[in-house]
Formats: structure tokens, sequence, C-alpha cells
């Protein structure tokens, strides 16, 4: 276990040393994984998919905040429609808009969970998402994870809706409402959408209340905690509402979710349980009671090299 702490410990040290270097990267490969799934799926657009336009667009958003990404998606997603159908174009760009506005633009950091969400569901392991949502962020990470949970079960239906076409101008009104009654019919009636969001928002909410407890090692039970939930969450209302989501894939996705936060943990504290301290002390209106737990810090180890003449007689 000292061995892992060390590794831990190097880790820490690079990552403070090269932070200027990691972030950008890491946001380039992000985003470039978002946008050469996006611009593949849609494909509307074509000067949209090469790969220069996919690594200009990737540099871009790893520079930027969360929201101005989500902004630069909608742009990419509209051009795309624009291509194919006004109507589309129309409709999504205006519920776009009008999430950006009433969340994004306040909570510029949520907009990375709308865009995790659809890219981790599309790699098979979407689980991760609302466990780190509940142990590092909380309730208000519910919206975003929604949003993203609705942004990818609504590019499954885009193909039916992108059939929907006005013959002509006169024709375009009734075609629009005609979308968007089939967007929202097709939304509300997908059971494996629902069931998703019912039990991610159940997963924020058990992970982020378990991990307020005052427990040994209470962040490592939340994470075991809330991918319990997710598992028994997909089993039981797999078999209540018939769906088709793949129980293995849930199994399979909720192990690598709780190695991956297992991690995260991990890298972002230590404690050492077996030394903690629980301290009184009182003041002229309270007595407090305050439960100390060391962090756990690997002492840089100091080689000492011994040199030895060999005196050949």
């Amino acid at each position: 276990m000292t061995k892992l702490y060390e590794i831990r410990e190097v880790l820490i040290t690079l990552y403070k040393r090269y932070e200027r270097f990691i972030v950008p990267i890491t946001r380039f490969m992000l985003a470039l994984m978002v946008f050469v799934r996006l611009n593949g799926f849609l494909n509307f657009a074509k000067v949209l998919n090469k790969p220069v336009v996919n690594i200009l667009l990737a540099a871009v958003a790893s520079f930027i905040p969360g929201n101005w990404l989500v902004l630069l998606l909608i742009f990419v997603i509209s051009t795309h429609l624009f291509y194919v159908s006004i109507e589309a174009l129309a409709i999504i760009f205006v519920i776009m808009i009008i999430i950006y506005l009433m969340y994004i633009r306040i909570f510029p950091k949520m907009g990375y969970f709308i865009v995790a969400v659809p890219l981790l569901f599309s790699l098979g392991i979407p689980y991760i998402v609302p466990i780190f949502a509940g142990l590092f962020v909380g309730p208000i990470a519910i919206v975003p994870v929604c949003i993203g949970v609705g942004v990818y079960f609504f590019s499954g239906h885009m193909s039916t809706i992108l059939s929907i076409k006005a013959a002509d101008l006169t024709d375009l009104p009734d075609s629009l409402m005609s979308m968007y009654k089939s967007i929202t019919d097709l939304l509300f009636n997908d059971k494996a959408m629902m069931l998703t969001i019912i039990i991610f928002i159940a997963v924020i909410l058990i992970t982020y209340f378990v991990s307020r407890l005052e427990i040994d090692y209470v962040w490592y039970i939340a994470i075991v905690a809330g991918s319990i939930t997710n598992l028994l969450g997909f089993i039981i209302g797999n078999i209540i509402l018939k769906t088709d989501i793949s129980i293995l894939g849930v199994i399979l996705g909720s192990i690598l979710s709780i190695i991956f936060v297992f991690a995260c943990q991990f890298l972002k504290v230590c404690l050492h349980y077996t030394r903690a301290e629980k301290v009184q002390f009182e003041d002229d209106d309270y007595i407090y009671y305050v439960k100390a737990i060391p962090k756990i810090k690997i002492g840089k180890q100091i080689k000492k090299i011994k040199r030895i003449n060999n005196i050949t007689k």
C-alpha cells in the first residue's frame, strides 16, 4: 500500500509541475473525441467532418470555459442541421439556446456534464457521470446530467425527426408544429430515457448524501452505494418497463465506474483513519466536538550514495 501512496505523490507532483500543459492537452483530446463523434454522427455539413476542422475545433475548445464550449457545440449542430432541415434547425436551435440561457450561462462549468454524458454513452460507460457528479459536485449537477441524457437519446430519433419536411413555404408552420409534436412524443414515450434519468438522479442524490455521513472511508462507501443503486435500478427498471437496456453493459459499466471514481477520489485526498483524533474545546457560547483525521503524506526518500574505494594491493 505504501508503494501506491508513493505513486500517488509522484503523480500529484508531476501534475502540479506541468499543470499548464496537462490541462489544455487533456481538454484538447477530450474535445477532439467529442467533435469527431458529433461530426461523424451528423455528417450533413461535410466540411465540418474533415480532420483539420475537427482538430481546429478541439484546439479552440481546449482554451475556452464550459459555457463557451456549449455555444461552440450549438454552432456546429446548427450548421449541420442547416444543410438538411430548416424546420429541425429552428426548433432544435431554440431549445438549445433556451437551455443555455436558463442554466449553462448561470453555471458555466456544468456545461462539461452535458458534453460528457453523450460522449461516455457512446463509449459504453455513462455511469461514471452520476457517481462522479454526486461525489464531487452535488445535486446542482442533476440538471446538466439529465440534459446530457436527453441529448443522447434524442440523437437516436434524429432520422425520424429529419424525415418531416415542408413541401413549400406555405406548409412550413404546419411542418414546424408536426416536428415539435413528434419530438415531444418521441422523448416522453422513450422508456429507456426516462428510466435512465430517474436512476441517474437517484445515484447523484444517494452518492451525495452518503458522502456527507460522518463515518470512516465514507467517500468510497458512497461510490459503492451509488454503483449499487445504479445497477439495481437498471435491473429492476428493465424488468418492469421491458426496455432494451443491456444489463451486462450496465454491470461492466458500473464496475469501470467504481474503479475510475475510486482513482479520482484516491488522487484527490487520502486520510489516515487509524490516526484519527477526537478533540473537545469550548468558548463562551458553544462546546465543540471535532474529529480530526490526518491526510496521508509520503515523505520524499533521500537516496544516500556511499562510495567505496577499492584499493588493489
